[in-house]
């Protein structure tokens, strides 16, 4: 009997008359897509943010869901919450590269999901999605080194962050931050307010590196009139 694979729906749209194409995020293979051949009477698929066990067959780069069945749940993800995780099924999407296992992404992609549906602080849990999707990715950001003076960052100046080559020394100013608190940010002290703001900057340079010019369409719903 083969074995399920854990997973997740990331998204997931009509294919021909009675199908679904679906890109999934897997604990065994990491991200496929598949097709689901449902009913004639319906197209339906399982909902996002829903734990899965599924059955895939095939070798090509398109699989064949063969079996879907719950392995929980559905997490009720309302308002910034639901916005938020739109956001990070776009960014595996987009960014982690097909059949390649990540084990302890997946493990923190369901644990943020779960804090989300619980209430937890947005801000907080997105910047350590973030924090967890670019160390997956091989991108580490070094808080300690000034990359253009090869030193060990100064409480005392400040420094603008450069995504291909990390921080370097600058003039005071608006994009700029401080010694003090990027070596705040290296001891892993990041839920304050002036951490985690300069966490969203800081991620967001280092995401668009990754993703180019094309923008996240969750980011556009989020910022649509409402």
């Amino acid at each position: 009997m083969t074995a399920l694979l854990h997973a997740y729906f990331l998204h997931s749209r009509p294919y021909r008359e009675t199908s679904v194409l679906a890109d999934i995020f897997t604990v065994e293979s990491g991200r496929i897509s598949g097709v689901w051949r449902s009913s004639r009477r319906s197209r339906a698929s399982p909902q996002l943010f829903q734990p899965l066990l599924i059955d895939i067959q095939g070798s090509s780069e398109l699989k064949t869901l063969r079996q879907i069945e719950p392995a929980g749940p559905a997490l009720m993800l309302t308002g910034t919450a639901l916005f938020s995780g739109f956001y990070l099924n776009e960014l595996l999407n987009r960014l982690l590269p097909r059949d390649e296992i990540q084990v302890a992404l997946f493990v923190c992609y369901a644990q943020v999901l779960g804090e989300l549906a619980e209430g937890a602080a947005i801000e907080s849990r997105l910047r350590f999605f973030e924090q967890e999707l670019l160390l997956a990715l091989g991108y580490s950001i070094d808080y300690t080194h000034d990359a253009s003076a090869g030193a060990t960052i100064d409480a005392a100046l400040y420094y603008d962050f450069h995504p291909e080559r990390g921080f370097s020394r600058a003039p005071r100013g608006a994009s700029s931050f401080s010694g003090e608190l990027l070596l705040t940010l290296a001891g892993g002290c990041n839920e304050k307010p002036d951490a985690l703001l300069a966490l969203k900057i800081i991620h967001r340079l280092a995401l668009a590196r990754l993703l180019g010019n094309r923008p996240l369409k969750s980011r556009e719903l989020f910022q649509a009139p409402r």
